[in-house]
């Protein structure tokens, strides 16, 4: 064999600092011991804040995984697990393919290697997502051609028709009037999904969302707790201010509404940071971003229900007996728009609703 280099000039520890795939190595106990530098990025926390950490700070007690780490170590035969879900350091749930194996040389030591699914399901569901967002607008547009012109003219030929009827009679044309003025008020609700124009500048997202929280506590999430979690080190982004804040507004009514006034320990927790595992295309510059901004909302509600989880974009689709369903496709539109994903992971107890933002838009 030829070659310039010895092999054994190769440093087992710089091969495995530079494999771009995390890797966590833990004892018997399941006390983490070490960690890579992709581990690090992936999992949110440095290599000092990890030592004396238990693989419990990223998986619930009772997870499958560890039945499996005990086969491992029992059989020494390594394990594959998909669609594993693991906590990060701040607490961000994330979708994991899982490779569990033994270490050769000692019993008591097992290598975790990670691959990102739900990165690799959020490109997946990029194409859907842009298709969505262009039938809600066509969806919009074809509404105020098609229905709102009509609705003068029934509307003026209820009040003519009022002229000559009775007392009596005149609560049926009361109606139609009040029916007609709802219909034109939704119809002006879906005008902004395909009229905006974004007004971009220089957006500091920290106080976009200490207003919205602000917005929040003092009036539609008034009955539950309101955390924040964020990474101190984010620049200013080019967006559209009053847009962002229309979404985070909308997102978090949802939670609180979905939390319900009822409950005293209804919580909900605002995270922004980096998301150093995803590249994402935008679609309308054709450049790709690395590290994108990350904003999570989390919410300890019932979660969504399942016949609507994947259509959960798609106007007039809602979860709430008196929802319009206009919300999230409006909030999934203006998100597009900044050249962004929204990728929603719901289970019984708690929803994260993730808003993947370039630094600088489309």
């Amino acid at each position: 064999m030829n070659s310039e280099h010895d092999p054994q000039e190769l440093n087992g520890y710089d091969i495995i600092e530079s494999l771009p795939t995390p890797l966590i190595v833990i004892d018997d106990l399941f006390d983490i011991i070490y960690i890579n530098g992709a581990a690090e990025d992936f999992l949110m926390v440095s290599r000092k804040s990890i030592q004396q950490c238990s693989l419990y700070s990223f998986f619930p007690n009772a997870h499958a995984v560890f039945e499996l780490i005990k086969k491992v170590q029992s059989k020494r035969r390594g394990v594959v697990e998909y669609e594993v879900e693991i906590f990060t350091y701040n607490q961000v749930i994330k979708e994991i393919t899982l490779y569990i194996a033994p270490f050769i040389k000692n019993k008591k030591i097992i290598t975790l290697t990670i691959h990102d699914y739900s990165i690799v399901k959020t490109i997946e569901e990029k194409a859907s997502f842009h298709k969505v967002s262009r039938s809600v607008a066509n969806m919009a547009a074809l509404l105020a051609h098609e229905i709102k012109n009509p609705l003068s003219g029934i509307k003026g030929a209820a009040q003519l028709l009022e002229k000559s009827l009775d007392d009596s009679d005149r609560e049926f044309t009361t109606l139609i009037c009040d029916e007609v003025e709802r219909i034109k008020n939704l119809v002006d609700r879906t005008a902004i999904l395909y009229n905006q124009k974004l007004q971009i500048s220089d957006v500091n997202i920290y106080s976009v969302l200490a207003h919205v929280k602000k917005i929040a506590e003092n009036g539609f999430a008034s009955f539950v707790q309101i955390k924040t979690i964020y990474d101190p080190s984010l620049p200013l982004i080019k967006a559209d201010k009053d847009l962002l804040i229309q979404v985070f507004i909308n997102l978090i009514k949802n939670a609180a509404e979905a939390i319900g006034s009822h409950r005293t320990d209804g919580e909900i927790t605002l995270i922004i940071g980096y998301e150093p595992n995803l590249i994402m295309n935008i679609v309308k510059t054709k450049k790709r971003v690395t590290s994108p901004l990350m904003i999570v909302i989390r919410d300890n509600g019932p979660g969504i229900p399942q016949s609507i989880k994947h259509r959960l974009f798609e106007p007039f689709v809602s979860g709430r007996p008196n929802g319009t369903g206009l919300g999230l496709a409006l909030c999934g539109k203006i998100i597009n728009d900044h050249g962004g994903i929204i990728d929603i992971h719901s289970q019984k107890g708690k929803t994260e609703i993730k808003i993947y933002l370039p630094l600088i838009c489309c």
